[in-house]
């Protein structure tokens, strides 16, 4: 082995030590600050109460969450669009069903490009690859009559921020292999479950819980509810996906950065009851006073992408300033 290629595997595990190092040094800061205060510590080390009256995670999941954590980003791309990370730009040129096989198998073309050089890569759904010192995942390939249909579900990551077992994987895998990608809050945004019928009073909310996490795991790949807390009926706040970490989404928009609130039920058919709007403005000002925000970030998964949640029994309230006006009258 000649010394130039040495000393790049020595220099890429050097990187890789560092930045797993990195990763450590936060979790144990988190962990340590947490026990200090009923709480969480964000991925900058600020700590932050929890909302109150909180039915924590442990609670009422038979599943703990999955993933890992990683300096990484995540989106669902359409063919044209790109994804950016650092200085690494991923762009989806198309997608297509491949049919030659016994099984058709669902592929992409992309374009990798970082400084001066590019490269692109046929891929098929459920692939992974390093480029460059990053990892490439490709989570989903959603085909005609699938939801998010002929978007790209992609995780890209620098591979120093990688435990081994990822960073070495020639497959997305499951729920187990996602990334926990860290953020910094900058918006509050509220949505519902969009279930197929109502949340009603003798059903038990939790299990709506479980198995909006068990099917997000096995269907779309996501290593817990993609949102960070939840109201049924009574506004009583159920955590979901720890708030440090972003969210999810079946749609284009990215969700890092966003405070996701989401009502159980379907709100396009049933009505918010005044318990209901008075819980859901209480969170949201205690959001703008922990997270230090203006009210002016508040607003809904509809503002971002082509969608109609939360609901329009809930979206009218947001429209006409209803929620605005109520989170105001709890600021100082």
């Amino acid at each position: 082995m000649g010394g130039e290629v040495r000393g790049n595997l020595r220099r890429r595990a050097v990187g890789r030590f560092r930045g797993r190092r990195a990763l450590g040094v936060v979790a144990l800061t988190f962990a340590a600050l947490a026990g200090a205060c009923r709480g969480r510590v964000d991925p900058y080390g600020t700590p932050h109460p929890e909302p109150p009256d909180l039915l924590r995670h442990s609670a009422w999941a038979t599943s703990p969450p999955l993933g890992v954590a990683a300096d990484a980003a995540r989106r669902n791309k359409a063919a044209g669009d790109s994804l950016h990370f650092h200085d690494l730009t991923v762009t989806v040129l198309s997608t297509r069903v491949d049919s030659s096989g016994r099984t058709p198998v669902d592929r992409a073309r992309l374009r990798l490009t970082r400084g001066g050089t590019s490269e692109e890569r046929d891929v098929r759904e459920g692939e992974a690859f390093n480029w460059r010192d990053h990892h490439v995942a490709i989570v989903a390939i959603y085909g005609p009559g699938e939801l998010g249909a002929g978007l790209v579900a992609m995780e890209v990551a620098t591979l120093a921020s990688l435990p081994p077992e990822v960073a070495q994987s020639d497959s997305a895998g499951g729920a187990s292999m996602r990334l926990r990608i860290p953020h910094r809050i900058t918006h509050v945004t509220l949505h519902h479950t969009g279930d197929a019928r109502p949340l009603t009073r003798a059903e038990d909310p939790t299990q709506r819980l479980r198995n909006l996490q068990a099917w997000g795991a096995r269907d779309r790949n996501w290593w817990d509810l993609p949102y960070h807390i939840l109201l049924d009926l009574d506004g009583r706040y159920l955590e979901g996906r720890d708030w440090r970490y972003q969210g999810e989404t079946n749609t284009t928009y990215d969700p890092g950065g966003h405070f996701l609130i989401s009502m159980i039920g379907n709100y396009e058919v049933q009505e918010p009851s005044p318990e209901q709007l008075a819980r859901i403005a209480d969170l949201m000002a205690w959001a703008l006073r922990t997270f230090k925000l203006p009210a002016s970030v508040i607003g809904g998964h509809y503002m971002y992408a082509e969608t109609g949640c939360p609901g329009k029994h809930l979206r009218k309230y947001l429209e006409d300033g209803t929620l605005q006006r109520m989170v105001a009258a709890r600021l100082p």
